[in-house]
């Protein structure tokens, strides 16, 4: 009898899991423009840094009104203080990390960067991408720009459970492995001396209580979202930048 009730239990939570997901994917939305950031900050008479930024829409940035509101771009801003900043974003909506070994860490790497920017895991996270699989290709993708000789910023994963689109249990259980898809670029930025952006330095909560942080499609972060990921961002990345001698 206890055997069935849980059968049943278990069976009543898989349809609430799945009708929750098909709400959040098919759940009518407008159509987004997305943006390249890559382009020139500073004064050419600065020494030159060269930032590479692979990643997924968190870099092209549906929901913004234009590529200078990106996270990205604003910390491309504040580093031209001290460089000519050089910005080549390889970056595809929808990516995981799979995707960017293969295609986006090969251009990345040609590029010859100074500072390598890392966006990556909230894919994996929603589409179910096993914890194992994740850590296995983030940690062959820092491997490889370790190489380079580069310096490397991961973005971590924030709490996935904040997107308004999603209700609970699905809000709970994206949380959840967000929490632990974040753990694993600090388990891999352990093994290979790299740096991981902060997510959980943030008051998490105001993304579940601000809806200005969110675009129209409730799902991409808006300008006001990324000027706050950017000041997350700023506090992990200016540290490691200031260990740098201009060149």
């Amino acid at each position: 009898m206890l055997t069935r009730l849980l059968k049943r239990g278990l069976f009543a939570g898989a349809i609430v899991l799945g009708v929750e997901t098909a709400y959040a994917i098919l759940w009518p939305a407008p159509e987004l423009e997305s943006f390249d950031p890559s382009r020139e900050f500073g004064n050419p008479a600065l020494p030159t840094l060269r930032v590479a930024v692979l990643g997924d829409s968190s870099v092209t940035a549906p929901g913004v009104q234009g590529p200078d509101d990106i996270w990205v771009s604003r910390v491309c801003e504040r580093l031209a203080g001290e460089y000519r900043v050089v910005l080549a974003s390889f970056a595809e909506g929808g990516s995981t990390a799979h995707d960017l070994s293969h295609r986006q860490l090969q251009p990345a790497i040609e590029f010859e960067p100074d500072l390598v920017l890392v966006a990556v895991g909230a894919n994996d996270v929603i589409k179910g991408v096993p914890l194992r699989v994740f850590e296995r290709n983030l940690e062959a993708l820092i491997r490889r720009l370790s190489d380079t000789g580069a310096t490397i910023i991961q973005s971590g994963v924030g709490d996935l459970g904040s997107i308004p689109r999603l209700h609970p249990p699905l809000e709970n259980l994206m949380s959840r492995r967000a929490t632990k898809f974040d753990r694993a670029h600090w388990h891999v930025a352990e093994r290979h001396g790299t740096t991981v952006v902060d997510q959980r330095s943030d008051d998490l909560s105001v993304w579940y209580e601000d809806p200005a942080l969110w675009a129209e499609d409730r799902f991409h972060v808006s300008a006001h979202g990324h000027k706050r990921w950017a000041e997350t961002a700023w506090r992990s990345i200016a540290p490691v930048v200031r260990q740098r001698e201009p060149v």
